[in-house]
């Protein structure tokens, strides 16, 4: 199957907000956080709603949890990142590198908070373009269970994925990054302009 690049969805997102003041986007490495902030994630980690379309789908003790997190800071391939949308818990989304050189992305994934205060989709791709234009991803990968129609939705219509193929349970999805970094960072401005939004992202 013919491999797309993300370049090629740069104007699938939604529509421009109405005027309205700034809003604050803020995506914070999970190794800055605090203990209670690593115990709302976990909250929301655990939900049956996540947990069903994880790979492991039995609760997380919190203790495995804290423990995880704490091995983050040891592991330079994996960027977990908590996101607020004005001070408000929106989603979180994890990058799995091949390795540290962060060329090649092997994993993705996100949930997002409930209610969620923004749509998650959107500010997950300039998130997404943010990283690719400072790191200098090339390529990235994804499986998503067959049943979870909306997060192969959101990967082909917001992330411009392709599916490469499936199996009984899972299917696997690809794309390039061919582009400069200045193209990657253009695109994710104009995306965070066109809703009235900033991002700081803290890695």
């Amino acid at each position: 199957m013919e491999q797309n690049s993300l370049a090629s969805n740069a104007s699938n997102s939604s529509g421009a907000c109405a005027a309205a003041p700034m809003h604050r986007l803020v995506a914070r490495n999970f190794t800055l956080l605090s203990q209670d902030e690593l115990i709302v994630i976990w909250q929301r980690r655990n939900h049956p709603d996540v947990r069903k379309c994880m790979v492991h789908t039995e609760p997380i003790t919190l203790e495995d949890h804290l423990r995880f997190c704490a091995s983050l800071k040891d592991r330079p391939e994996q960027l977990m990142l908590f996101v607020q949308y004005d001070g408000q818990p929106a989603f979180v989304q994890t990058f799995h590198a091949t390795d540290s050189s962060w060329q090649h992305i092997a994993d993705t994934g996100s949930y997002a908070f409930d209610p969620a205060p923004c749509s998650c989709s959107v500010f997950a791709k300039a998130l997404a373009l943010r990283l690719i234009a400072l790191r200098g991803i090339q390529s990235s990968q994804v499986k998503i269970k067959n049943d979870n129609e909306l997060a192969i939705f959101t990967n082909q219509y917001y992330f411009g994925l392709t599916i490469d193929s499936r199996d009984d349970e899972y299917t696997y999805m690809k794309a390039t990054c061919p582009e400069s970094a200045e193209f990657y960072q253009a695109l994710c401005d104009q995306l965070l302009a066109q809703h009235h939004t900033t991002l700081d992202l803290q890695l």
